[in-house]
């Protein structure tokens, strides 16, 4: 294929990287020899999973490297300060050195924790990003956030460390279950609704190619949904102003999932509920009609996303929502939709109009 035929769209920030985009797992390893210097040691890190389908792929490409692979176990749980101190074990024993590259391969979970690794061990080490699902694809791996999760809440422990590069071979979609589809769904339809109507309407429209799997339209939709996360992240990297909107969904889906320990709800999932609690709230603020909720709504549960959580307690969901980072001041500060197409930041949330919310969906 070679460097100059490869698609990319370059974030454009302090620390700029491209973006690459339906590129083999195979060919990483040209790009690195012709554009990373100093690289002789690799490190690996992935689920069993996903090494079991990928790590021999991408590794043919490393014949050049010495090359150590750690695989962690599956699960949002495994974003942990436990986690991250074994597998930093782990990494010394494989001789990782501060001219060690790490290649993070997998979904969100790995991206996250792979991540952190890089950025806090020895004070920080080369990454590159891998993303092997959707939602890692058009979100998760563009924007340099990486994190592990507290007992207090989601992603509490983390820092923006850009990679290298995030390299997507949409090959790697082939093997998604739907349930892991569906998260990665969950966050394209956010970016529709923070900033392209157009695609909104895309999502409406493919319904039956998308649930097909149809190769050139899930192209144009990781496409169109990582320029939306891309063009965002490059205008604002560390989160000052217009980046948080890509918090949309996010402040009711992460209570979401603390309040339910990170099982029975993906994190697609509680984006989804989010997304429908916060287009309630920003109806109930005059910011969108109730039909558009109600298109909200309709769409995100043509893809099987939900829109309302069984048997939670409201009060216990708004008191999870106070560790939220957006929050200043002790004020809950949340991303709502203004109409479909652009968003807000609202400062002014009483916590009597979030509860409102919540109950829209409890059921």
């Amino acid at each position: 294929m070679g460097l100059a035929t490869w698609q990319k769209i370059n974030v454009e920030a302090n620390s700029p990287y491209p973006v690459f985009l339906g590129v083999p797992l195979e060919e990483l390893g040209e790009y690195l020899s012709s554009q990373i210097e100093e690289v002789e040691h690799i490190l690996i890190i992935t689920n069993q999973a996903v090494a079991e389908l990928y790590s021999e792929r991408l590794k043919q490409g490393l014949l050049d490297y010495r090359v150590n692979l750690l695989t962690v176990p599956a699960g949002e749980m495994e974003k942990s300060l436990e986690r991250l101190s074994q597998l930093t074990t782990a990494a010394l024993r494989c001789g990782v050195d501060r001219k060690t590259l790490v290649i993070a391969l997998g979904g969100g979970v790995i991206g996250d924790l792979a991540g952190f690794f890089a950025s806090v061990f020895m004070r920080g080490i080369r990454l590159i990003q891998v993303p092997t699902t959707l939602l890692a694809q058009v979100d998760s791996s563009i924007g340099g956030k990486v994190a592990v999760n507290h007992p207090a809440g989601k992603n509490i422990l983390g820092s923006f460390y850009p990679p290298l590069a995030v390299w997507t071979d949409f090959t790697t979609l082939e093997s998604l279950p739907w349930s892991e589809v569906e998260n990665g769904l969950a966050e394209s339809i956010k970016h529709a609704l923070i900033a392209d109507l157009d695609l909104f309407e895309f999502f409406e429209n493919q319904e039956e190619n998308i649930k097909q799997r149809n190769p050139s339209i899930w192209q144009e939709m990781v496409t169109r949904s990582s320029a939306v996360k891309v063009r965002t992240v490059s205008q604002d990297e560390q989160e000052h102003g217009v980046r948080a909107l890509l918090n949309l969904g996010h402040s009711f889906g992460h209570a979401l999932e603390t309040e339910m320990n990170y099982h029975g709800v993906t994190h697609g999932q509680g984006v989804s509920i989010g997304i429908v609690a916060a287009a309630f709230l920003a109806s109930a603020k005059g910011l969108m009609t109730l039909a558009e909720v109600d298109r909200i709504k309709h769409l995100l549960s043509i893809y099987g996303l939900p829109t309302t959580i069984k048997g939670q307690d409201p009060q216990a969901l708004l008191q999870r929502m106070k560790t939220d980072k957006k929050n200043q001041g002790g004020r809950k500060i949340l991303i709502l939709p203004q109409g479909i197409g652009r968003t807000v930041i609202s400062k002014d949330c009483t916590d009597s109009e979030i509860l409102a919310a919540w109950i829209q969906v409890i059921s």
